[in-house]
């Protein structure tokens, strides 16, 4: 199936060349990885010359895409490599699972109270799988972009906390990389320790959200071990990010300065992004930043 999407894109790309090139191009593709079944992780080379006097800029453009479109393939194939893994992963996972049934059925407990129970968690299994493999092809393909938080492109006043310690440790002091100076404190760190705080962050205009990335306070172990992230249009409807129908509760930080940096399943469109503090170390600390690109 892989290798039939890749020769599809490829007869794109060499029909795009004969259309914009006033000559016939010499597309080539080596398909000797057809014989591997993993492609060797790589997309067939190919050779489309368009060398010839393309009428405009965007026919122009249009041609140098395919190197690009070829780029795009060796992740796809990259990461159809790594989702190849898993399933074998899984094979394995399986066959541990008919043993364990055997084992119960010996012992005499109930074979469908342990097969549910079982059952259960090979979903949730396959489901972080499916979610996690999402993440990695959307991030290899596209790659997010920081959206100006860390660069100080969104100014302090556009970067809200529901509480601040003290004006040393504002919620200004948000921004990812930020160290202690003249200023502040390096993270923002709320005054109550309690599951009310959340940090938010004004974007100044939508956005295509494709995940966030935090760390906790410059040189302290106080950080935030988890949190839940609503987002909004105009700061005063929200709604929660979820994954598999329900709240999704992030990983946080364990220490000050790990990048703990989650890519969604689901990109979401928003200009606010609000972090809802769910658990704690020592104290509520945190940086933070938000990838993807504007509209």
């Amino acid at each position: 199936m892989a290798q039939i999407g890749v020769k599809v894109a490829l007869m794109v790309a060499t029909c795009i060349c004969s259309t914009v090139c006033d000559t016939q191009p010499q597309p080539h593709a080596s398909w000797a990885a057809e014989e591997s079944p993993e492609l060797h992780g790589k997309a067939p080379n190919v050779h489309c010359s368009c060398n010839c006097a393309l009428p405009t800029q965007t026919d122009r453009q249009t041609c140098e895409s395919v190197a690009s479109m070829k780029s795009d393939l060796d992740a796809l194939l990259t990461w159809k490599g790594v989702a190849t893994n898993h399933l074998h992963h899984l094979k394995n996972s399986l066959q541990m699972v008919h043993k364990r049934l055997d084992n119960f059925s010996e012992k005499g407990c109930s074979q469908e109270s342990a097969e549910s129970s079982l059952i259960e968690d090979i979903v949730a299994n396959i489901s972080h799988k499916i979610e996690e493999a999402t993440e990695n092809i959307i991030f290899n393909v596209k790659g997010p972009h920081p959206l100006g938080v860390e660069s100080g492109e969104i100014p302090d006043a556009q970067i809200y906390a529901s509480s601040e310690f003290d004006g040393q440790h504002g919620a200004r002091r948000a921004r990812l990389f930020t160290v202690p100076d003249e200023d502040g404190t390096g993270a923002w760190c709320a005054k109550y320790n309690d599951a009310d705080q959340w940090l938010q962050v004004d974007l100044g205009k939508p956005a295509e959200i494709w995940g966030v990335v935090t760390q906790g306070r410059f040189g302290s172990e106080q950080c935030v071990t988890a949190y839940k992230l609503n987002y909004s249009m105009n700061g005063l409807f929200w709604r929660p990010y979820e994954a598999s129908g329900r709240q999704k509760v992030f990983q946080g930080n364990e220490d000050a300065n790990t990048l703990q940096r989650h890519l969604f399943a689901n990109p979401v469109t928003a200009r606010y992004v609000r972090f809802l503090i769910q658990a704690w170390r020592n104290h509520i600390c945190m940086r933070m930043e938000v990838l993807g690109r504007y509209k």
